[in-house]
């Protein structure tokens, strides 16, 4: 797996070997670092030739209720248009934060995404599932 960014409270790879984006979160974080994560999830997703992103926000707190809305009007939707199908998404331990990212996931209408409360499901899950893109 390919480092292709790191912060104190964002990290993101490119899995070669599954074709797929993994976005990391981890900690604190604020809405400040959830925009500056999604722009660099957004370039290399110009840069990569990707259809599927593992996010993993099981070690994050806070950070998207500010930007919810954004991020399913035109965060979700502009990756779709780059070419994402589908997102498998593992939720934040910190419940607060899972039914945020929850309400903005179940608003948005393009890509697929699938949240899981653990990584191994949503690992297996993303990797055995194929689906074309509109």
């Amino acid at each position: 797996m390919l480092l292709l960014f790191r912060c104190p409270v964002f990290s993101l790879y490119h899995d070669s070997d599954n074709r797929w984006l993994l976005a990391q979160w981890t900690g604190l974080q604020d809405s400040e670092a959830s925009l500056a994560a999604c722009a660099v999830i957004v370039q290399h997703t110009r840069e990569i030739s990707v259809t599927k992103l593992l996010c993993d926000s099981s070690q994050a707190i806070d950070g998207w209720s500010e930007i919810s809305e954004w991020a399913s009007t035109n965060y979700l939707p502009r990756l779709a248009d780059l070419g994402i199908c589908m997102i498998a998404w593992i939720n934040a331990r910190d419940w607060q934060t899972t039914e945020i990212i929850t309400a903005f996931v179940e608003h948005s209408h393009k890509p697929y995404i699938a949240t899981f409360a653990e990584g191994a499901t949503a690992y297996e899950w993303l990797r055995n599932t194929h689906f074309i893109c509109p």
